[in-house]
């Protein structure tokens, strides 16, 4: 018998022996193919991800700001030495100020990249600088780091002036301004961009519609109306007795069970009228005494007034005993 195979997707995942139910070993190249096809998916899938573009280019932002770093530190060394001999002078590294004038160059570059690096979180977030004071420092940051390196090559304290290192001694230091210039800025707009990619946010799924007859009826709780209260009784004054004759005896009328109930008042409980005739010609159809049951299911009405209901309309010998 052939093999079965399983697909899904279009794709072969397992071939069983019908025979003894277990699986068959595929061909090398199959399985090889078949591990480079779901690696091909998985690089689509992620590919289709607007993630991945915040991982370029967060990716690029570290690597030119490498080579920036690179190149400044390259470019600092060279204005360092230019600066240093502008400073020292006829000094012996006997002299400690000799030692000391090394640091001032690295003070002045790092002074610089630290005010740049400020004004590139301010451009990521779209806050304008106007203040003079900034720019007034950038340029004496550049003009003292460019003077101290044209100077020494315009007049050597040794030999004639080189035209190499006097356009080397110009150059390195505006080209070291650029380099501090254009870092903050590199950063800056990776970082818009980075912020400007929208992530496809999930969306909850909608509450399940319950199925018709689960859910219990909702209670409709009638609105409560006060009805107005009744006029009092104007008193009325008694009649005078009447002397009745001993010899003429007063008949004496007796209670026939034919006499008709008069039905209760359902006046307090908030039972709007349309409800209480309701509640009246269920009372007449039944032929027995009406429960909470009988008038909850018929009006809907709460538990509590339903049972107020049934106590009016209950004859007073329903429990056993007369009140």
């Amino acid at each position: 018998m052939a093999p079965h195979r399983t697909r899904h997707g279009g794709q072969v995942i397992a071939v069983t022996n019908p025979d003894t139910d277990k699986p068959v070993k595929q061909p090398r190249p199959v399985r090889k193919l078949s591990k480079r096809l779901d690696v091909a998916r998985q690089l689509h899938d992620l590919e289709q991800d607007a993630a991945l573009d915040i991982v370029e280019i967060e990716r690029l932002r570290v690597s030119v700001t490498r080579c920036l770093w690179l190149f400044l530190a390259i470019g600092s060394v060279f204005t360092t030495t230019g600066v240093q001999d502008f400073l020292a002078g006829h000094l012996t590294p006997a002299d400690p100020v000799w030692w000391g004038c090394w640091g001032v160059e690295p003070c002045l570059v790092g002074i610089l990249i630290t005010i740049l690096r400020w004004e590139a979180a301010m451009i990521a977030r779209e806050i304008a600088i106007d203040s003079k004071a900034v720019d007034w420092l950038k340029r004496f940051l550049l003009g003292s780091t460019l003077v101290m390196n044209v100077v020494p090559a315009i007049m050597p304290r040794q030999g004639g002036i080189s035209a190499g290192m006097l356009a080397a001694h110009f150059m390195v230091p505006i080209l070291v301004f650029f380099l501090a210039e254009v870092m903050p800025i590199v950063q800056a707009r990776c970082t818009q961009a980075r912020r400007a990619i929208t992530l496809p946010t999930n969306t909850p799924a909608p509450a399940p519609i319950p199925a018709p007859g689960l859910a219990p009826a909702p209670v409709t709780v009638p609105a409560v109306v006060t009805e107005p209260a009744a006029p009092a009784p104007v008193p009325v004054a008694a009649p005078a007795p009447v002397e009745v004759p001993a010899s003429i005896p007063v008949p004496r009328v007796e209670p026939t069970s034919d006499a008709v109930a008069e039905p209760p008042a359902l006046d307090g409980l908030g039972i709007p009228p349309g409800m209480q005739a309701q509640i009246r010609r269920l009372v007449a159809d039944l032929d027995r005494p009406v429960t909470a049951v009988d008038i909850q299911q018929a009006t809907r009405l709460p538990a509590s007034i339903a049972s107020k209901v049934a106590d009016r309309f209950t004859p007073a010998t329903a429990n056993g005993y007369t009140h």
